[in-house]
């Protein structure tokens, strides 16, 4: 059997710093990114917005360029593919959402992030997607029209 979930991978930029948001379990077992199973009808940017609100509390804007699939066999024999897309979180703090699972939240740059992350599918993507964002930044003019 097939599962389909979508999630992001939150981030924010501070003095010129990507910062990524994780999300860790109580127990401390597993860190990775917001996500979880698409509902009927739903689209995936529409699953990745609702399962990063639920789990944190923010409202991502989601970048429609940066899209990533990591697909993986699960323990109980069922093949899981997970889409994941970039997301500014700006200003915002997760925090709790009522109703919906409890977890820690973690907000860091590149390389405590990378050190987080449980599984090495989810660092290889959390490579991409910073080169990614650190090109795009870097393609930027600056405030000046110089270089």
């Amino acid at each position: 059997m097939l599962e389909r979930s979508c999630g992001t991978i939150p981030y924010t930029i501070k003095d010129k710093t990507i910062y990524y948001l994780l999300i860790k379990t109580k127990d401390g077992r597993h860190c990775g990114f917001p996500k979880g199973h698409t509902e009927p009808g739903e689209s995936e940017i529409e699953t990745a917005f609702r399962e990063t609100l639920e789990e944190t509390s923010i409202e991502p804007i989601i970048d429609h360029e940066f899209r990533y699939e990591i697909s993986y066999q699960m323990n109980n024999g069922n093949k899981k593919t997970v889409v994941y897309f970039l997301a500014d979180f700006g200003k915002q703090l997760p925090k709790r959402n009522n109703n919906f699972e409890d977890f820690h939240y973690l907000i860091l740059p590149f390389e405590e992030a990378y050190q987080e992350l449980t599984f090495e599918n989810t660092k290889e993507m959390l490579k991409i997607a910073d080169n990614y964002l650190n090109g795009t930044l870097n393609q930027q003019p600056s405030p000046t029209g110089e270089g």
